[in-house]
């Protein structure tokens, strides 16, 4: 769990170009906010391993040192990732609200990290995107609206169905890629299976990128 904590970069690297960067990316999406209605937020990848989960935790972050409040849901319930990353419990979570064993409240956990709380993934049910597919996750996301300036959802890589499922409830989607190893064929499908959504791409973040050796990530709208 320790090894996983260390993945909130800006809490470690206050003052770095990895933090400017996430912090450009709340700019960003403060901006967008100004013009409509943007408040539920997913992100994915167009495989695994891409650094998704990482970066909704640490964008959490920056906002939360904004004064914005901000709840992460991981509804990555196939391979979920949030519990480790922010060292939460996972043994009662989204699955649990989804199959209606819970309420919201009884979910929802504080974090370390300012101004964040999460609903971790729970423990991984048999059928997610049937789970997905119920009208509870719209309910869901309305009834917590009123309490957070963002929500940002942590889903799985487009490749699973539960991607475009979750999509229909967003406002935004930004995208992670892998410089020099997400193969161009999957990405260019990737986003043609969330531009068939008509939810707007917000943006995309290159992981790991070699534009500059100090630096981690790179963001650009789409």
């Amino acid at each position: 769990m320790q090894k996983e904590r260390s993945k909130l970069l800006i809490k470690h690297q206050k003052g770095s170009k990895i933090a400017e960067q996430f912090r450009m990316i709340r700019t960003n999406i403060e901006f967008i906010s100004k013009k409509r209605t943007l408040k539920t937020i997913m992100v994915t990848s167009t495989r695994p391993q891409e650094g998704k989960s990482t970066i909704i935790a640490n964008l959490a972050d920056v906002m939360g040192r904004q004064e914005l409040k901000v709840l992460i849901i991981d509804a990555d319930l196939r391979l979920p990732s949030q519990h480790y990353i922010l060292g939460v419990d996972n043994s009662v979570g989204l699955t649990d609200i989804l199959e209606e064993r819970v309420v919201p409240e009884a979910v929802i956990q504080n974090t370390t990290v300012f101004n964040v709380d999460i609903i971790p993934a729970g423990q991984s049910p048999h059928n997610p995107s049937e789970l997905l597919s119920k009208q509870d996750l719209a309910v869901l996301l309305e009834s917590v609206k009123k309490e957070y300036d963002y929500i940002l959802v942590d889903v799985p890589p487009v490749i699973v169905a539960d991607t475009t499922i979750i999509a229909q409830e967003m406002d935004g989607i930004i995208m992670i890629a892998e410089e020099n190893k997400t193969p161009k064929q999957k990405f260019h499908k990737a986003l043609t299976a969330l531009k068939s959504t008509h939810i707007p791409i917000l943006g995309i973040i290159l992981n790991k990128t070699k534009q500059d050796k100090s630096s981690k990530y790179y963001y650009y709208n789409k």
